[in-house]
């Protein structure tokens, strides 16, 4: 059985149209879900067979392989053939279901250089055990609560066996318990997690006979989402490299540690568990380069790892090593204290091991008074047992300057992307020789080599890696109906002073496909992305290229690369990184708005103003809508997406009937010039046959606006009367300051969105400073006809001039409320 082809450095443009993709009516479109393939992998050279379950997978066409030489064959509506090619790379790939309803979310499918298996029950108890063979790959499930696999395997005495359950890895619920027996029963050694959560024995066979591998659930658990691979292996396998990152475009020699990794290695294991057996190997300068995509499983948090994937001749799982820009040091023996601490040059990254559960290491490097340094440790996100803590010290080693832990911070939501691995910012305070140490705080009573890790020390040299993830709570890919649009969530990892605006953009889009700019402002860590069809593009499957780009002196760019929510309903989130953001084309949709923040307004004095932002003001988006069925009205509810978290979200309704609205945000007084971007999404019903109706969704357009340095910041009295009834008169107090060198005239009136002083149902005259005025009052008449209630978005809006003409605007909301 298997999977295969070779994994590119490039993943080229695929842009495949498929005429089977036509979609349904736009209100009966519903995006596919894949939950499983099983089996979860084949042998390279060898087909397999694969049944998937999911939702909406009705007119399943294709499972799409981000690697190119696996081929697929559809049987029937859920079986599928796969061919893998003799030449492909072992590890981990993506697969897509395509189908009449669009791409799904892809799930993990492995490709294995080791016969494969299915698993055949019952074995479920030792008794029942199902023979296998040594050099082995079992794909099970454990599909009811409770259940549990038992395998009998034959071994010589001496034997270094490695048995690994993959299952978190390849998207599975199964949180796994190995456990191996002999023929007594007598319990031999059990694991509950080596590599994260997913398991291995590392087995030194005592003595010729069979033993039991048994497979459980820690919770006892079950379903047929808890699928696994069982591997029960004497071939190569490699664990981890020192150094774990070499530098770009060098030749290094590093030590691959592993089991069986030399023929001696088979005939005589060591003593002790946690050695490794060694191996060194010499990369070429023409593989230390970074390639995309990976054989292996990404986390959320480890998005920003640059690297290659290193196969040992005769293994079948690779290993990541990883690439940096700057020279790397090993560390070595003898640098435990202050005095014997490391010499190192900035910048660079050390390349090290806590061995020991209570070993620091300790490094020293010249730094002069006002230089800024950038400190990054690599644990958890290598695979390492380790919660690795930095700390900067005075020459002497006993005055702590700074400490840095954990990064806590998750910037992804339902894609977490928090870890354990530290970082910080540290200004030297003067000339002299500063002492770095690092140590785990985990600790442990046995040395470990597996606790490794990366210590980053480098100036501020601003870097950056994007995520995109297809916002949908059911799981599914970025699906675009014709005439509609969908959503990517964007994530930046921002690294090393990297506070700027990013602008991401599409590239080498499909005819039909539109993709607008959108801006990470300064310090915004997430933002929307949105894609939209024509109502006449044609169906397609294809792969979304975008690139974001650090605006600044120092422009840096890196393409955008995909994630996935691997499990709806998890509490902390779950999610990994995706080979490729596959993009669809099916159906059509119902309805389709359009946002524009650039709408001229017209002033009663100045004529047609174009907009201007700036912090303390407020920003309008005029909505536009339209329907396919024009004949049906309903209110449509709006409210914005993908804001920056200092500006408040806000909500409106537009009436029934209505083609047109507004939705406005305030500017806080505190928000960094810059570029930033938002979108709206709109709520309201559709018919549907049998004279029915149904609740839909959809979003705008990507909304990018400018805001500019304040030149007038206005501000409404808060003791000012804030309710009045119609027929009344009321008088209100505010302020209008100049800021940044303005010093021009002032025109302050009445506003409400795309309207100055004619706003409905109230009546006000404008107020103009001259001079130092910068305080005034405006009385305002409350029509008999007044709508009742909120006046949503009131607001004083001013006009302020710089040589006869309008430059400058400043806005405030005022919540006026009207009662009869």
């Amino acid at each position: 059985m298997t999977v295969r082809s070779q994994y590119r450095k490039v993943l080229l443009p695929v842009v495949v149209c498929l005429a089977t993709l036509a979609g349904r009516s736009a209100s009966g479109q519903v995006p596919p879900v894949l939950n499983t393939v099983f089996p979860t992998g084949g042998q390279v050279g060898q087909t397999v067979e694969v049944t998937v379950s999911g939702t909406n997978l009705q007119g399943l066409r294709t499972l799409h392989c981000n690697v190119p030489g696996v081929r697929c064959e559809r049987l029937d509506p859920s079986r599928l053939r796969l061919t893998i090619s003799a030449d492909a790379s072992p590890g981990l790939c993506d697969l897509w279901a395509v189908g009449d309803n669009g791409v799904s979310s892809p799930r993990t499918f492995a490709i294995s250089k080791r016969s494969e298996q299915l698993e055949t029950e019952p074995n479920e108890t030792v008794s029942a055990a199902m023979p296998v063979p040594l050099d082995v790959v079992i794909n099970g499930q454990l599909d009811k609560a409770a259940d549990s696999d038992h395998f009998r395997f034959g071994a010589k005495q001496g034997q270094r066996v490695i048995v690994e359950c993959l299952a978190e890895r390849i998207d599975s619920r199964l949180r796994a318990v190995l456990e191996i027996f002999d023929a007594t029963g007598k319990r031999l050694a059990v694991n509950r997690g080596y590599f994260g959560i997913d398991p291995l024995i590392d087995f030194r066979v005592p003595a010729d006979g069979s033993y039991i591998v048994k497979v459980q659930d820690l919770t006892s658990s079950g379903s047929v989402e808890h699928y696994y691979r069982l591997g029960i292996d004497t071939g190569p396998r490699v664990v981890f490299s020192v150094p774990s990152v070499i530098e770009r475009g060098k030749a290094s020699r590093v030590t691959l540690f592993g089991w069986n990794l030399r023929a001696e290695d088979k005939q005589a294991a060591p003593a002790n568990h946690t050695d490794f057996d060694r191996l060194d190997v010499d990369i070429p300068a023409s593989l230390a380069e970074p390639s995309w995509p990976l054989p292996v499983k990404l986390q959320p948090s480890q998005a920003m790892l640059e690297g290659f994937a290193y196969q040992i001749p005769g293994g079948h799982a690779p290993v990541m090593i990883g690439v940096t820009e700057v020279p790397v040091v090993l560390d070595r023996d003898g640098n435990r204290s202050p005095s014997s601490a490391q010499e190192v040059n900035v910048p660079c990254e050390v390349s090290g091991q806590l061995v020991a559960g209570d070993e620091r290491d300790w490094f020293a490097f010249p730094a002069r008074r006002g230089e800024v340094f950038y400190l990054e440790a690599f644990g958890q996100r290598l695979q390492s047992p380790v919660d690795l803590q930095i700390s900067v010290l005075d020459p002497s080693g006993q005055q702590e300057l700074a400490q840095f832990g954990d990064e806590l911070r998750n910037v992804g939501g339902g894609f977490p992307t928090s870890h354990l691995d530290p970082t910080g910012r540290w200004v030297c305070p003067a000339d002299g020789r500063y002492l770095v140490s690092i140590r785990n705080l985990i600790g442990g009573l046995q040395a470990d080599p597996r606790r490794l890790y990366r210590l980053s020390i480098r100036r501020e040299e601003l870097d950056f890696q994007l995520v995109a993830v297809p916002r949908r709570d059911d799981l599914a890919g970025l699906n675009v109906q014709r005439g509609g649009r969908e959503v990517l969530d964007l994530f930046v990892f921002r690294q090393r002073g990297c506070e700027g605006a990013i602008h991401v953009s599409a590239k080498n889009l499909p005819a039909g496909i539109e993709c607008s700019d959108v801006w990470f402002g300064p310090g915004v860590d997430g933002t929307t992305l949105v894609v939209s069809a024509d109502r006449n593009a044609p169906a397609l499957f294809g792969d979304l290229k975008l690139e974001g780009v650090a605006e600044g002196s120092a422009r840096r760019s890196h393409p955008v690369r995909g994630g996935t929510i691997v499990r709806s309903g998890t509490p902390n989130g779950w999610g990994r990184i995706t080979s490729a953001i596959p993009i669809a084309v099916a159906g059509e949709a119902p309805l389709r708005i359009t946002a524009d923040a650039h709408e001229t307004l017209d002033h009663h004095l100045y004529g047609k103003l174009s907009p201007k932002y700036s912090p303390g003001g407020v920003l309008d988006v005029a909505i536009h809508i339209e329907r396919r069925d024009t004949g049906h009205s309903a209110p449509v509810k709006l409210i914005g997406m993908g804001l920056p978290d200092s500006i408040r979200n806000q909500t409106t309704v537009i009436p029934a009937g209505q083609q047109k609205g507004y939705l406005s945000f305030h500017l806080p007084p505190t928000m960094p010039v810059g570029r930033y971007s938002l979108v709206v999404r709109a709520e309201t019903t559709v018919p549907i046959p049998e004279k029915k109706t149904e609740t839909v969704a959809v979003v705008s357009n990507s909304v990018t606006f400018d805001v500019q340095p304040t030149a007038i910041l206005v501000e409404v009295d808060p003791f000012t009367v804030t309710q009045a009834k119609r027929g009344e008169t009321i008088k209100v107090s505010y302020s209008a300051k100049r800021l940044n060198g303005f010093i021009g005239k002032m025109h302050t009136e009445l506003a409400a969105p795309g309207r100055v002083t004619d706003v409905v149902g109230l009546r006000g005259r404008g107020e103009t400073f001259t001079g130092q005025t910068d305080k005034g009052t405006l009385q305002i008449v409350i029509n008999d006809d007044a709508p009742l209630g909120r006046q949503q978005f009131l607001r004083l809006f001013t006009v302020g001039v710089l040589e006869d003409e309008p430059t400058y605007f400043g806005s405030s909301f005022f919540p006026l409320e009207i009662l009869e």
